[in-house]
């Protein structure tokens, strides 16, 4: 039975599916084995028909594993009920275990056989089937909630990456980001993805996951051929009709390219060890200052979190990130915006306040950076989750985006997306500044909000442009708090810790995923 937050993200997903403009859910006309359901799609499904995977193939384009090889499966409810003992004899190593066919159909043996996974000792991962026309963060989300924290024999969850759902290869590609970004944040690893080399030329056609683990399907040979955006595979589907003890019927059977040891080193991504530079789980900055180092604190007095801290977090397309000696502590960052619907790059401000109490929110601009006149800026705090929309290239110096009530410790936030609706402005990220709006008195005088960073640069300490929260609120998504950053100049994880303001983003994140989507960008 789903719980109450997952029932919020399922339904919200769907109801925005229906009310932002995105494609219904599909017909789809693929060729699926005898017994499936139209639109319950396994694993493969939507390529049975496509040369990737059973056709012909480039002998000149093959990658051959680099030594020894692992068996293992992927299952879903087509299975039936699996002897998972008779499987672990059988000499599978790993098996991945679908989780849902986008949002609408949740696989109703996932849970038994995550669980047995476990059990027998083997090592698992969860994959979903993707509906690039459905939401992909609540489809994200839905993967996150249902497959719960990862233990240390887990593998990367997997993008089932074999539909289009009649959209362009531009749109799916930006509904692949969105997703893997999403599960990226939460977890702090690379999530897999599975495809076949045809269906990605023609369908998604980009090079931007070239670094991320592939699971290429092709049946028939030893060495597959890869898309051209990739050179190396990490799992291989060779068949779709294999035969292993413990599953009635056909079953799909795959390879892992190494030996135990290089599988293990796969592995392991959700048990949290002291000193291995990622500050997870239940570690934080006092119990693990190595990994988790304090950031985005906000004293009761108040101060600012920099794009230079650990707690700012930039994600998407690093190619895409820009940087320039100006600004709060002589540095900023820009990307530049887009009209899709889905951001490509987009970055955190992670607050976690001695005290809670009213704050305002400002945002620095440094004079003649930025362009971008629609920046979104989604602010989690106690009271929920608002969207306010800046005119950066409106004003300069500290920009104000509202006054709002914050709870204290961590688990609140401020999103930037560079999906503006405009094409090719820049979009600029420096310092947040919160400042209380009844500051205590310190000095036996008037008090004001102190700044970690320091005063403004400038000399101009005005908010000329305010923002305020529009009332058509959206949230941000709850990324994870323990994830570093692939490619920021910061340092460190994020001792950002769950407490008393946990509730924020978990109340927010069904909110997020309806409203956020309902607005079309313009």
């Amino acid at each position: 039975m789903l719980g109450l937050s997952r029932l919020c993200v399922v339904a919200c997903g769907l109801l925005a599916n229906a009310n932002n403009g995105l494609a219904p859910i599909p017909n789809v006309d693929e060729a699926r084995p005898p017994g499936h359901v139209r639109g319950d799609a396994a694993m493969g499904d939507g390529l049975w028909e496509n040369e990737s995977v059973a056709g012909d193939y480039d002998v000149r384009a093959s990658i051959c594993a680099d030594g020894e090889t692992l068996d293992g499966i992927d299952v879903s409810k087509w299975q039936g009920a699996i002897n998972w003992n008779a499987v672990a004899d059988d000499g599978i190593v790993f098996a991945f275990v679908r989780v849902s066919d986008g949002l609408q159909y949740i696989d109703e043996y996932f849970d038994d056989n995550w669980a047995a996974v476990h059990e027998v000792g083997i090592y698992g991962g969860v994959y979903q089937f993707f509906r690039p026309g459905q939401d992909p963060i609540a489809q994200a989300q839905l993967l996150l909630e249902r497959m719960g924290p990862l233990g240390p024999d887990d593998l990367p969850p997997v993008i089932d990456v074999e539909a289009t759902d009649g959209l362009s290869p531009a749109q799916v590609n930006a509904a692949v980001h969105a997703w893997v970004d999403h599960v990226e944040a939460a977890l702090g690893v690379m999530p897999i993805i599975y495809t076949g080399k045809y269906f990605w030329q023609d369908n998604v056609g980009t090079a931007d996951f070239a670094d991320y683990p592939l699971w290429i399907a092709q049946y028939g040979p030893v060495c597959p051929d890869l898309p051209n955006q990739w050179n190396a595979w990490v799992f291989h589907q060779t068949s779709a009709s294999g035969t292993v003890a413990g599953v009635s019927g056909d079953v799909d059977t795959n390879k892992f390219n190494g030996d135990l040891d290089r599988l293990k080193t796969w592995t392991g991504v959700g048990g949290p060890v002291c000193g291995d530079g990622v500050c997870e789980a239940d570690e934080t900055a006092d119990n693990c200052a190595v990994d988790c180092l304090p950031c985005g604190f906000i004293p009761a007095a108040g101060g600012t979190v920099d794009d230079g801290d650990a707690c700012f977090i930039r994600f998407g397309l690093q190619a895409g990130w820009h940087a320039e000696e100006v600004g709060i502590d002589g540095g900023l960052q820009w990307t530049h915006t887009s009209a899709d619907l889905w951001p490509d790059n987009y970055g955190l401000w992670k607050f976690e306040f001695e005290q809670a109490g009213t704050y305002e929110v400002e945002v620095y601009l440094e004079p003649g950076q930025a362009s971008s006149q629609a920046a979104h800026y989604t602010l989690a705090h106690a009271q929920g989750v608002d969207e306010v929309e800046l005119d950066q290239a409106g004003g300069s110096g500290w920009r104000s985006l509202g006054v709002y009530t914050f709870v204290s410790g961590a688990g609140q936030q401020l999103r930037l997306d560079d999906n503006t609706g405009a094409t090719g402005e820049v979009l600029v990220f420096d310092a947040v500044r919160l400042t209380p709006a009844d500051p205590p008195d310190t000095t036996g005088g008037a008090s004001s909000g102190g700044s970690l960073s320091g005063t403004d640069p400038t000399g101009d300490d005005s908010s000329d442009a305010s923002g305020s929260a529009t009332g058509e609120s959206a949230t941000a998504t709850s990324e994870g708090a323990n994830t570093t950053d692939p490619g920021a100049d910061g340092d460190g994880g994020c001792a950002c810790r769950a407490g008393s303001s946990s509730a924020v983003t978990l109340w927010g994140l069904g909110l997020l995923v309806f409203l956020r989507y309902r607005r079309k960008r313009r």
